[in-house]
């Protein structure tokens, strides 16, 4: 019957040593993940909003590079019509026209190309954003695990010390 009462009291002692190591850990753990939890919250709010003013400033330039390339366009086309008119050579007809065309057709490639690559800075911003949300994602996985494991490892060092 003594060893019993040994045995239990032994016991009722390391499920106390066990509740307070526990006890200790989880409130440093918790508050550590609650700030990694928060440093990427704001992380990615600024980066979000970084990208939103990235693709404004791209929307903007397109919008100049547009009318600017409308502008040449009309400039080219009414300086071609011009020399044509000079050299006496037809417009609405013909290798006129013909011309007039390729030169609208080049102008609206380029413009193609830039939408493209517009699309392509969006797209990047965009992946940028979600990279940083797997890697915030990952570091509060891995600071949860590491606690995780120190809690397991001071419980059975505790538990070896009673035993």
């Amino acid at each position: 019957m003594a060893g019993f009462t040994s045995f239990a009291s032994t016991a009722m002692q390391a499920l106390s040593l066990v509740n307070s190591i526990s006890g200790g850990n989880n409130d440093s753990a918790n508050r550590d993940y609650k700030q990694l939890e928060q440093r990427n919250a704001l992380e990615l709010k600024n980066l979000s909003q970084n990208n939103e003013l990235q693709k404004e400033q791209i929307r903007i330039s397109a919008e100049q590079a547009e009318t600017e390339r409308r502008t040449a366009l009309r400039r080219l086309m009414a300086r071609q019509r011009a020399q044509f008119g000079a050299s006496g050579i037809e417009t609405g007809t013909g290798s006129g026209q013909a011309v007039l065309l390729g030169l609208f057709e080049e102008s609206d490639e380029e413009r193609r190309q830039r939408e493209a690559l517009d699309a392509l800075k969006a797209g990047a911003l965009d992946q940028t954003y979600q990279n940083q949300s797997r890697v915030n994602t990952l570091q509060l996985t891995q600071l949860k695990e590491r606690n995780k494991m120190k809690k397991t490892g001071s419980i059975l060092e505790s538990l070896t010390s009673i035993f």
